[in-house]
C-alpha cells in the first residue's frame, strides 16, 4: 500500500475519533444543563383576609332648610294703621300684639249692639213673666227667643271685628319681614310681614323611589350644612306621593336650633339610613374590572390558587368600599392582582390591615348642632 492510501486512512480515522469525542461532550453539556436550569418563581402579591359584617346603608340626597313654621300675616278687617309695636326682624313671643287697626266706628257699633242686647232681654224676661200668668201666646215668647238669639250673635261679630284691630302673633317666632307704616289703610286680606317659627327647622329633600322602601320614620339623620356646620336631625315625613316630574319622594329632617342661628334657606346634604346588610370593608386597591365590565375582586384559597369574584358596592367609606357578594371569610389580592391569571398558584405577602367594623347610628330624638 502506498503512502498517500495510507495518510488518507489514517486523516479519517482520525476525523472520526475527533467527531465521537465532540458530540459526546455535546450532549453531555445539553443534560447537564436541562438538570441545572432554575424553578420559574412563583409570583408575589399583597393579599389582605377579611371577614364579613354588618354595615349601615345609605342614601345621600341634597335638600335645603326650611323654617318649620312660616306664615304671611293677614289683617281680617279693613282699617287705618295707627300703631305698630313690633320692628322688622324683631323676636316675639306668641299673642304679642304685633300692629293696631283704627276701631273708632266699630266701639260705637259696639256699644249700640250691647245696648240691644240688653234690650231684648228684658223683653223676654217680661214675656216670661206674662207665659206664666197666661197673658202671653206661646208663639209671641218663641219670637223673644228669637231676638235675643240674633242680638248675640249680631254682638259677637262686631265684638270680633273689635278684636281683629289689634293683630297679634299666632305663635312665637321672629317678625321676619313687615310691609306696612303706620298711616297705610288697609283691606281685609292685605298682608302686613312674615312671622317664621326658627326654635325648629326642617331639613327637605327629594329620596329617589328605588330607596324610598327603606326608609323608616324617627331614624337619625346626619346632615351637612353649606356653611360647614355638621348635626343631626330626626326623620319626620315621607310623601305618599311621588313627585310627578322627578318621580321622587319628598322628605323632611326635624334639626332642633335652640342656639337660634341664621341657617334658613342653606342648602345641606342628607345622609339617610336604609337599613343593614352583610358586606366586608375593602381598600380601592382590591376592586377591579372583569372583562365583561363588572366590578371584581381576585381572591386566593388554601392552596394560594387564584380565582374571580363579582362584587356590588354597598357604600363607600374612607377607608374603602363596603361590597356584597363574598364569603364569609376571604383572602383578597390588594397588590398585583393586575399581574396574575385564573388558577395561577401565587405567592401571598400578608399585608397588616387594621380591623374596621361598621358603626350604625343610634335612634336619638335628642337633635344638637355640632360646630
Amino acid at each position: 500500500m502506498n503512502k498517500s492510501v495510507l495518510l488518507a486512512l489514517s486523516l479519517v480515522v482520525a476525523l472520526g475519533l475527533w467527531m465521537s469525542s465532540g458530540g459526546e461532550g455535546k450532549a453531555d453539556e445539553q443534560d447537564n444543563s436541562a438538570k441545572e436550569e432554575p424553578v420559574k418563581p412563583l409570583m408575589k402579591v399583597t393579599v389582605v383576609e377579611s371577614n364579613i359584617e354588618s354595615v349601615q346603608r345609605f342614601v345621600i340626597v341634597q335638600g335645603q332648610v326650611e323654617a318649620n313654621r312660616s306664615v304671611d300675616i293677614k289683617v281680617e278687617v279693613e282699617g287705618r294703621v295707627v300703631e305698630i309695636a313690633v320692628n322688622e326682624g324683631q323676636r316675639i313671643l306668641s299673642n304679642t300684639s304685633i300692629l293696631t287697626l283704627s276701631a273708632d266706628y266699630r266701639l260705637k257699633q259696639l256699644a249700640e249692639a250691647k245696648a240691644i242686647l240688653r234690650q231684648r232681654n228684658s223683653t223676654l224676661s217680661a214675656s216670661y213673666k206674662l207665659k206664666k200668668r197666661g197673658l202671653l201666646a206661646k208663639n209671641k215668647l218663641i219670637a223673644d227667643q228669637a231676638d235675643v238669639q240674633s242680638a248675640k250673635a249680631k254682638l259677637a261679630v262686631i265684638q270680633h271685628a273689635v278684636n281683629s284691630t289689634n293683630i297679634v302673633a299666632p305663635f312665637a317666632g321672629v317678625l321676619n319681614s313687615r310691609v306696612v307704616e303706620i298711616g297705610d289703610y288697609l283691606q281685609k286680606g292685605n298682608p302686613i310681614g312674615t312671622l317664621i317659627d326658627d326654635s325648629i327647622l326642617k331639613v327637605t329633600g327629594q329620596v329617589p323611589q328605588r330607596n324610598v322602601g327603606d326608609l323608616q320614620l324617627n331614624q337619625a339623620v346626619a346632615i351637612e350644612l353649606s356653611n360647614g356646620l355638621n348635626a343631626f336631625g330626626n326623620l319626620a315625613f315621607i310623601s305618599r306621593v311621588a313627585d310627578p316630574v322627578t318621580r321622587s319622594y319628598r322628605v323632611e329632617v326635624t334639626l332642633e336650633n335652640a342656639q337660634l342661628k341664621r341657617l334658613i334657606g342653606l342648602t345641606a346634604s342628607l345622609k339617610l339610613p336604609l337599613g343593614t346588610e352583610r358586606g366586608h370593608l375593602l381598600p380601592s386597591s382590591a376592586l377591579g374590572l372583569s372583562t365583561t365590565g363588572d366590578l371584581e375582586v381576585k381572591l386566593i384559597d388554601a392552596k394560594n390558587q387564584v380565582s374571580s369574584a363579582i362584587v356590588n358596592i354597598i357604600r363607600t367609606d374612607k377607608e374603602g368600599f363596603w361590597l356584597s357578594g363574598l364569603n364569609s371569610k376571604i383572602t383578597v389580592i390588594t397588590e398585583g392582582k393586575d399581574f396574575v391569571t385564573e388558577r395561577e398558584i401565587v405567592e401571598p405577602v400578608m399585608q397588616a390591615v387594621t380591623a374596621i367594623s361598621a358603626k350604625s347610628n343610634t335612634n336619638n330624638n335628642q337633635l344638637a348642632i355640632k360646630e
